[in-house]
């Protein structure tokens, strides 16, 4: 039991114009509004409202008159289990145009659906044990998690109990469903810090101290156009301490992020203002208790891994199968298809579905005599189990298609330049992490992928045309750095090309093994920008 549970809330509210709507009623009782709105429909809508819905995973979908809407769901860690699956692709079919998306916080996304369609929306995922509450708004986001926690035989702990319990305590709860802005935690107990704990604002991992195991945490991490990347402070935590620390990091964030100015109420600018000491010295204030020191952290080298392919689990016998899902787009076939050979292939009473935050899709605990069959299966349904290197790392933001915010498509555009990677650049097996995002909020993650591209605009004789800002050289663990702009304003047409020439000016200057990534690291960014030398000017703004 947390202390302070009851505490009310102490901060001081900002003049902004969403401080003051979520003043006037909390974006969790938005819902109570819903069946009015789904029975007088689009046009009776209070303004405010649009906001407010976003508590509840939904966006108006591009452009906004039209009456269309996104919506986001919350899943945990990223479990899912068929009958949910089935589910979802039942809503894909009946609502959304019949595809989905994947996204990067192991959630799915549904698009086209409209306000009168919602009471029966959530009523049908309810009734499978899925909800919307927390996708968007200032709130806890999803808490996200590694996708085989439990079945990674290298793994330093399993953090699914962990991460059961903080999302427990934070969602629907109204202590937290007013913070400063959004708000995102991950939990993992992988060795390889797969739930990217640098770019979280709250991000716990897997942490040996000798023979015990427990967790550090890092506070603070964020992309968007002012990335931030996370503290680490300087504490270990047992299991039992998970909790009280993400309850208490949560207080703080709640009562002194910076509410005045939106564009600085993320809990990164506080941190940074802060510092990892200060932070802590107030978490152990406001908590009455002090957590274990410790200072020795040791991070990977890469701590990237998409999942996808076929890999022995802890449990002997047993396999998880990874397939990719190019830029996390599926149909509702393809989701049904997924659930129905999960529960054919999958060992009974604990088939489970996970999603990725590399936008993929995994089926675990298949016993060995299954494996093959169900490879076969997932192929004949138009889906990707031993994919290239350029398609399992590549990820999208949604893009232009829908999102109000983009001036790029990425999405569509990213599936057909995997297809003309994989033949310009047969000559190049190795790792690439190649994102997309259609505008600096990095919804893509494009500021930490090897080369990363965001949604820009160029003038040709007057006329606007599409075209991407190309980044490289950007990693988390480790030395994690965010990528720099070598190249503005790139055709789309033309990005596959400037692909391979950065990946031929990688093969002929590398020193031994050296991956591209440390490559890239090493390079200066004159160096960077000489692979282009010959590229005509893309600069006309």
């Amino acid at each position: 039991m947390i202390a302070t549970l009851s505490t009310p809330r102490n901060f001081t509210p900002g003049e902004t114009k969403e401080e003051q709507l979520k003043l006037v009623k909390d974006g969790l009782d938005v819902i109570k509004d819903l069946p009015r709105y789904a029975k007088e429909g689009f046009q009776a809508i209070d303004a405010d409202d649009f906001t407010r819905f976003k508590w509840y995973g939904v966006y108006q979908q591009k452009p906004k008159e039209d009456g269309y809407f996104m919506l986001r769901t919350r899943i945990p860690g990223g479990l899912l289990n068929p009958i949910q699956m089935r589910e979802m692709a039942a809503l894909t079919d009946d609502f959304a145009h019949g595809f989905a998306d994947v996204t990067t916080r192991q959630t799915v996304q549904l698009h086209w659906l409209r306000i009168e369609q919602f009471p029966e929306i959530f009523r049908r995922l309810e009734s499978v044990g899925i909800t919307s509450s927390g996708a968007c708004g200032d709130i806890t986001r999803n808490v996200v998690g590694c996708p085989v926690a439990g079945m990674d035989p290298d793994a330093i702990l399993d953090a699914s109990a962990e991460l059961k319990a903080v999302d427990a305590h934070l969602t629907n709860n109204p202590e937290f469903s007013n913070l400063p802005r959004k708000y995102k935690i991950s939990i993992s107990g992988c060795r390889i810090m797969c739930t990217q704990p640098d770019i979280n604002c709250v991000g716990v991992f897997g942490l040996e101290r000798g023979q015990e195991k427990g967790y550090g945490i890092k506070v603070g991490g964020g992309l968007s156009s002012a990335p931030h990347l996370a503290q680490t402070l300087p504490v270990f935590l047992k299991p039992e301490d998970v909790l009280p620390m993400a309850h208490f990091t949560s207080v703080i964030y709640r009562d002194h992020g910076f509410r005045d100015k939106r564009a600085r109420a993320r809990l990164k600018f506080l941190m940074a203002d802060w510092g990892a000491e200060k932070f802590l010295a107030e978490v152990e204030r406001v908590a009455g208790r002090t957590f274990e020191r410790h200072t020795e952290f040791h991070f990977p080298e890469n701590p990237e891994s998409d999942h996808v392919g076929v890999h022995a689990q802890t449990q002997k016998g047993f396999y998880w199968v990874g397939v990719c899902l190019a830029g996390g787009r599926l149909t509702g076939q393809q989701m049904r298809a997924i659930a129905d050979l999960s529960e054919k292939f999958g060992e009974k009473g604990k088939v489970g579905i996970r999603g990725t935050n590399k936008q993929n899709l995994i089926i675990v605990n298949v016993p060995e005599k299954g494996v093959e069959d169900l490879k076969k299966g997932l192929v004949a349904a138009g889906l990707v189990v031993e994919p290239s290197n350029f398609r399992k790392g590549c990820v999208s933001c949604t893009g232009i298609e829908f999102c109000n915010l983009a001036v790029g498509e990425t999405k569509n555009r990213m599936i057909r330049m995997v297809g003309e990677l994989e033949t310009l650049c047969s000559h190049y097996k190795d790792q690439v992490r190649i994102h997309f995002s259609g505008c600096p909020s990095s919804c893509g993650q494009h500021q930490i992928a090897d080369i990363g591209f965001r949604g820009a605009t160029r003038t040709v004789d007057g006329v606007k045309k599409e075209c991407f800002d190309m980044f490289l050289g950007g990693k988390t663990g480790a030395d994690a750095r965010f990528n720099v702009l070598i190249q503005p304003k790139v055709p789309y047409e033309e990005v596959h090309h400037y692909i391979d020439k950065v990946l031929r000016a990688y093969q002929a200057k590398k020193s031994g093994t050296e991956t591209l990534t440390r490559w890239l690291g090493r390079s200066s960014k004159d160096d960077l920008k000489s692979i282009f030398a010959d590229s005509a000017s893309t600069t006309t703004v």
